[in-house]
């Protein structure tokens, strides 16, 4: 009861920091949208239209866009072509298409109709370009057929525009297949999931490590010392000290899970092999917060080299970047970090289904890393109360 007393009265301390509840609840949430967003978490590209002429091929071509299924397009529409610029400038659309007035009756009289393409120079907008063309060249394609039935048969433009639609799908053509050969370790995930993942393991890691000058805090002034001299051992005080920091680490990691699939309906595939890598990783970062916090001479100190360590091990370890980016010998190094380790068993999971028995190296590895940082820990800090 002792050691649960200690730990509870650190995480009393910890709730009371305004500027630390911000890092500890609204920033990981902030990441995680800024990170779906980058990653396509939006889930549709936005594609902005100005039709100047109002004309059936003008409406019909917006609505082929919007129908493509290619990508999940949004179709956005603007009065004039400086609104649909100034949205494009903006990032309120990845891509802009201005259809001018007179584009219907070019198309009915044999004259050639332009549409004029607004876009940034960025791989979005470059992506959904290609959707945009391809309608307007299947629209095209269309147009001239029901122009060369005309012309051979006599017709109107508009019953050999009707024969077009109407043989349109059985007309025979060039059949694509397409095959992956090689299955990216993101595949078919959401931006937020991918999101979550890395910023459930780095501010779990960060958190703690920064919950650790609360460490220093408690023996700068001297209240470790005073417990010391009560009938409470050296054993009950280190206990409840480690019990805290791994008890905030398992608070930011469950606040991360809950939110994240409340909040952005982020997936978390195997609820118990979830749980399971959140509470092992709970000691490895409790067991490192607990070894700065022994090591460290002042509380400063431990606010430089926590947030600081916590960062560096993040981006080798593939939170901060994913490591399918980097080279294999960089891959290779960041397995010395049990940040790697950790987002291994998360990709097993999501990307190729594992289950827990088949996470469980990942999982062995990280208590590894728990016991050997909480040992260290515990010696040093034993040593730190005995001898002042």
């Amino acid at each position: 009861m002792k050691a649960l007393a200690i730990a509870w009265a650190n995480l009393v301390r910890t709730s009371r920091d305004r500027q630390g509840l911000f890092f500890i609840l609204l920033l990981p949430m902030i990441l995680i949208v800024v990170l779906g967003i980058t990653y396509g978490g939006q889930g549709s590209a936005r594609v902005g239209v100005t039709d100047a002429d109002g004309g059936p091929f003008a409406r019909e071509l917006a609505t082929d866009i919007a129908a493509t299924t290619e990508a999940r397009i949004q179709v956005r529409s603007y009065g004039t072509v400086a609104d649909l610029r100034d949205a494009v400038a903006r990032g309120f659309v990845e891509f802009g298409l201005a259809i001018p007035a007179g584009y219907d009756a070019a198309l009915r009289s044999g004259a050639t109709a332009s549409v004029e393409y607004e876009a940034p120079p960025t791989t979005a907008s470059g992506a959904v370009r290609a959707t945009v063309e391809r309608a307007v060249a299947a629209q095209s394609t269309l147009v001239s057929a029901a122009r060369f039935a005309a012309a051979q048969n006599g017709i109107s433009f508009d019953e050999a525009l009707a024969v077009a639609r109407t043989n349109r799908a059985s007309a025979p053509g060039v059949a694509v297949v397409v095959e992956s050969v090689a299955t990216s370790a993101t595949a078919g995930a959401s931006g937020f999931t991918l999101g979550a993942q890395s910023q459930v393991i780095l501010f779990m890691f960060l958190t703690a490590l920064t919950g650790a000058v609360e460490l220093i805090t408690t023996r700068q002034l001297g209240i470790s010392r005073r417990m010391l001299s009560t009938p409470t051992s050296v054993r009950t005080i280190i206990l409840g000290e480690g019990i805290g920091r791994v008890g905030l680490a398992l608070f930011q990691g469950s606040f991360i899970v809950i939110a994240s699939a409340l909040l952005f309906n982020v997936s978390w595939p195997n609820p118990v092999a979830t749980a399971a890598i959140i509470v092992v990783f709970s000691f490895v970062a409790g067991g490192a917060a607990l070894l700065i916090g022994a090591i460290a001479a002042n509380a400063s100190q431990a606010g430089a080299i926590g947030p600081a360590l916590g960062m560096l091990l993040g981006l080798l370890g593939g939170t901060m970047v994913p490591a399918e980016v980097f080279p294999e010998a960089m891959r290779t190094a960041s397995h010395l970090t049990p940040h790697a380790w950790a987002m291994d068993a998360f990709r097993g999971l999501l990307v190729r289904g594992e289950t827990l028995v088949d996470i469980l190296p990942q999982l062995a590895v990280l208590a590894g890393f728990a016991v050997v940082l909480m040992s260290l820990a515990v010696w040093r800090f034993r040593r730190a109360l005995v001898t002042g």
